[in-house]
């Protein structure tokens, strides 16, 4: 069957990140250093071919650009210096602008302009519905005079009903295209499903694709930092989903599950974060060496918002009435909810996108490599 060479699509790609995969010459180096390829997956080298010709449809419905963890080792001894990890971090971020509809994460993932011009501009947003925002209750607490405790929970229901509506979309988008390109998929049944699901739990857990070779861990590795974010997120997720059941919706004063469990995924997410951005200010390997805005654009939001988080926590815990703090709730809260309205725009996405990638993965019969993600 012959094949239409679109050289656009390789171009389109490029203005998602610095990579030179025309100096590619399909040697198959970075296949074989690769330690996630095995089988089907010879990734990176299929889907840089796949870019090469301009197969927009085929690139979309593959899952090996999600299954990168992004070690580096195809960057580091390729002997041409295309940048093969560097292409498939672009390719997430283009996929991403693809399977979003309107526009935004392609224009800000494209343009660093436009991507801080974006960000301020939706924050003034926020900050403009909270401020005019009128209380129904009376709450007494000092540090909600500003910013009115239940218009923090009302708008937040309506930011993310908007996110429910446009990630699901996206979502669903993605979810057909990867259906299409397997339509064996459809065909499974519940064990395998089951069988599915445990292990994509296990994964997300225990990391256990990217963990190193025993006795070369360490508290800043690329699994250990990713996993005190992963904990430390959905923990804070959980956090303020108890604070919302308990306080908005029951009407009681039970603050303490929240707290402890705030606090405990608090610092989680504070340590990973530091150590993620320490890794990527070193250059402590090649998978961190070439970053990109939208990977500062998550950390320093995410870093952001445990810091105002602890700074709040202190200020209720102490009593500190000075109308800073105020001020500051309003930074943390008008910063939470746009990481939310925003989370099918950025580098977020991959919270979304990997997950069922990695769940079809397993799903056709894939399993964790043999040799680990150094």
């Amino acid at each position: 069957m012959s094949i239409l060479v679109d050289a656009n699509l390789i171009r389109e790609i490029r203005s998602y990140g610095a990579f030179d995969i025309s100096a590619c010459f399909q040697c198959g180096n970075c296949s074989a250093v690769c330690p996630l390829s095995a089988g089907e997956a010879s990734f990176p080298r299929k889907m840089i071919r796949l870019g090469q010709l301009g197969m927009e449809d085929e690139l979309l419905s593959r899952q090996e650009m999600w299954l990168c963890y992004n070690c580096g080792e195809c960057t580091s001894t390729c002997p041409r210096q295309a940048g093969p990890g560097e292409y498939m971090a672009a390719l997430r971020r283009w996929a991403v602008g693809r399977f979003e509809s309107t526009g935004l994460s392609a224009w800000m993932f494209r343009s660093p302009v436009a991507a801080l011009a974006g960000t301020l501009g939706l924050a003034l947003v926020l900050a403009g519905l909270l401020l005019t925002a009128r209380p129904r209750h009376d709450f007494p607490d000092w540090i909600f005079k500003l910013v009115p405790y239940d218009a923090i929970h009302l708008v937040g229901m309506v930011l993310g009903g908007v996110l429910a509506l446009g990630l699901g979309a996206s979502v669903l988008r993605f979810v057909l295209r990867a259906l299409k390109a397997r339509p064996g998929l459809l065909k499974k049944g519940w064990k395998e499903h089951r069988a599915a699901a445990l292990a994509l739990h296990h994964e997300l857990w225990t990391m256990r694709r990217q963990r190193p070779e025993a006795g070369q861990g360490s508290w800043n590795s690329p699994w250990a930092v990713h996993l005190a974010v992963l904990f430390g997120f959905f923990g804070l997720l959980a956090a303020t989903t108890s604070d919302f059941l308990f306080i908005f919706l029951l009407g009681t004063k039970i603050y303490w599950p929240a707290r402890v469990l705030g606090t405990v995924s608090g610092l989680a997410l504070m340590a990973g974060v530091s150590a993620a951005i320490l890794r990527r200010w070193r250059g402590a390997d090649a998978g961190v060496r070439h970053s990109h805005l939208s990977d500062w654009w998550l950390l320093a939001f995410l870093w952001v918002l445990g810091f105002t988080g602890f700074w709040l926590e202190a200020a209720v815990t102490f009593r500190w009435t000075a109308p800073l703090h105020s001020w500051v709730l309003l930074l943390h809260t008008v910063m939470a909810m746009e990481l939310v309205l925003l989370a099918g725009s950025t580098k977020l996405a991959h919270a979304f996108y990997r997950p069922l990638s990695l769940y079809f993965h397993f799903l056709s019969g894939g399993e964790s490599p043999s040799r680990p993600c150094a």
